[in-house]
């Protein structure tokens, strides 16, 4: 079976970060050495990466680290949502308590 130039170029994202299937995975190794433009394709993928970019974030087993640092920023803007209910809810108390007094 021959994949076209435009599979290929769907399927590289998986095969680069080691997540494609066996047989796609020997698909895409067979098309890239026969197919100069969806080699340098690759090669133009490869150099565009978050790997190659050095920010850690592609890669099997990276994804966890990833999810755990959006995990901890979802946390805190949580928390930053809470805390600025909480003043207001303060801030409208001391006013009614001081319209009260009036």
């Amino acid at each position: 079976m021959s994949l076209n130039c435009d599979i290929v170029k769907d399927l590289v994202a998986l095969y680069h970060d080691g997540v494609a299937s066996e047989a796609s995975e020997a698909e895409i190794k067979a098309h890239l050495k026969e197919c100069e433009s969806c080699r340098e394709y690759y090669k133009q993928y490869a150099l565009t990466t978050p790997a190659s970019l050095n920010l850690n974030l592609s890669g099997p087993g990276n994804y966890g680290e990833l999810a755990k640092h959006m995990r901890i920023r979802r946390l805190w803007m949580l928390v930053s949502a809470l805390a600025y209910v909480s003043a207001s809810i303060c801030a409208l108390i001391m006013l009614l308590m001081r319209m009260k007094r009036k």
